[in-house]
């Protein structure tokens, strides 16, 4: 499209803001947009990552309660003492309770050999259809109270669930325990999680599985390898950031947990260095 030329600076300031204005929007019209010989920047692409703060944490941590309310008869538990997955740590479960126990067994067990002995006089029809129903009934039912007795103690006996270190003791023997409270607070550092959170466009750039090397007063002098566990699937849609989950292994238990750290993500597998 022809564009017409202003003869002089002017000729231009002498025309009128109604005449210019068309004037104006038509040069806008056909100037070409400027444009950069770079590119827009590729979606996704891998930006090295760089060195991120992290938080160190035990692979587990608990505190260990009861469903119903209790006293405690026995503390086996000493904070800072390692204990063994199953262990018991505190008794919460009285003598007479014990003795139902004892007695729903010894219940079933007379139940059984009932059961049984009709069942061997049934092939030589000497019992009735109905006294061996009622035989059955009766040794299911002495059967499932032995059960609930048993499942009564097992909910007043506090156990590691996994291997770990007591962390805290919060009741003694003596002591009345309620529904719900905190009785032992267990630890498990021999395995310990840095989470780290980065900037989203930095994801690309971390994979499962990669290395990374963690330093900091906590580890000591010489860095510790660790190892991305999980990349959180959700960004916080306020400030754009993502949790990486680091995993590092702690097994003298020599390096404490809940300090800050400083993690320096190594280039993946096949990556351009």
């Amino acid at each position: 499209m022809p564009v017409a030329v202003l003869e002089s600076s002017a000729s231009f300031r002498a025309m009128s803001p109604r005449t210019l204005s068309p004037l104006l929007s038509l040069l806008v019209l056909c100037v070409p947009p400027r444009t950069s010989c770079a590119g827009p920047p590729a979606v996704g692409a891998a930006k090295a990552v760089p060195e991120a703060d992290g938080i160190m944490l035990p692979r587990h941590r608990v505190n260990l309660g009861l469903p119903t309310e209790a006293l405690v008869r026995e503390m086996p538990a000493e904070e800072g003492k390692r204990v063994k997955a199953g262990e018991v740590l505190a008794i919460l479960y009285t003598e007479v309770e014990e003795l139902e126990r004892d007695r729903a067994a010894a219940q079933f067990k007379k139940a059984d050999f009932v059961y049984k002995s009709k069942l061997r006089l049934q092939e030589t029809k000497s019992v009735t259809e109905l006294e061996m129903v009622s035989a059955e009934v009766d040794r299911e039912l002495a059967r499932i109270e032995c059960e609930r007795t048993k499942a009564e103690l097992r909910n007043k006996t506090l156990a590691a669930p996994w291997d770990g270190q007591v962390l805290r003791v919060l009741k003694g023997v003596g002591e009345t325990v309620n529904r719900g409270e905190k009785v032992i607070e267990l630890i498990d550092y021999s395995t310990i999680y840095v989470d780290v959170y980065l900037d989203a466009q930095y994801l690309a750039s971390v994979k499962q599985g990669q290395r990374a090397s963690v330093a900091g007063e906590a580890v000591g002098t010489a860095p510790v390898t660790a190892t991305v566990l999980m990349i959180d699937p959700v960004v916080e849609p306020g400030s754009g950031l993502c949790r990486v989950r680091l995993e590092m292994g702690n097994p003298d238990l020599r390096i404490a947990t809940g300090l800050p750290v400083r993690v320096r993500f190594e280039p993946p597998a096949g990556a351009a260095k």
